[in-house]
């Protein structure tokens, strides 16, 4: 399954070196804190691999793929830039005929995240961020993520809701629900 999703990427992302670059590096990052935090390393690799599967696709192409697999108001809560990662789930499901809810959903909220994530999810949410590819993570999110999967999940939800507002666009209803829960849950063990 892995060699046939391998596949797969080269021959999507032939023109888009950066971009199957970045989905190794999440890889390398996955797999790094699926060893730390004992997360099934098959799965890990899976997700990783499919999350930005069809991030080249144009916004009318994504959501050509997504309009009969979720409902509209779920669709609609979606910021555009988010919307590949509904669609990534599609492919996974329809082209790799994968079922585990777990990598699924890990698929589905890499970008926005959501309240009650697994820790497989919150591994692909983080590594997604902090991959060494990106220029603009801090060394303490890193260092985090190896500590305490929870509170680097957070961490990345504020930052990022941070962003979104300084540049005026929209924060995911997912986002800002997962924020609340996970500022809660953190709140409860520090007392």
């Amino acid at each position: 399954m892995i060699e046939l999703i391998e596949r797969y990427l080269e021959k999507v992302f032939i023109s888009d070196k950066h971009r199957l670059e970045h989905i190794q590096n999440v890889k390398k990052v996955a797999l790094e804190l699926a060893d730390i935090h004992q997360v099934d390393k098959n799965k890990v690799v899976i997700a990783a691999l499919l999350h930005d599967a069809t991030k080249t696709l144009s916004f009318k192409e994504n959501s050509a793929i997504v309009k009969d697999c979720f409902e509209k108001e779920e669709i609609r809560s979606v910021p555009r830039s988010c919307l590949h990662a509904y669609s990534a789930y599609v492919l996974a499901k329809t082209e790799f005929g994968i079922e585990d809810i777990d990598i699924l959903n890990a698929i589905k909220h890499h970008c926005a995240g959501r309240p009650n994530m697994s820790q497989l999810e919150k591994i692909i949410f983080v590594s997604d961020f902090i991959e060494e590819g990106r220029s603009f993570v801090d060394e303490r999110v890193n260092e985090l993520a190896k500590i305490d999967l929870t509170k680097a999940t957070y961490e990345i939800m504020l930052l990022t809701r941070e962003y979104l507002i300084k540049n005026n666009r929209n924060v995911a209803k997912s986002t800002e629900t997962a924020i609340e829960e996970y500022g809660k849950e953190l709140e409860e063990i520090n007392d």
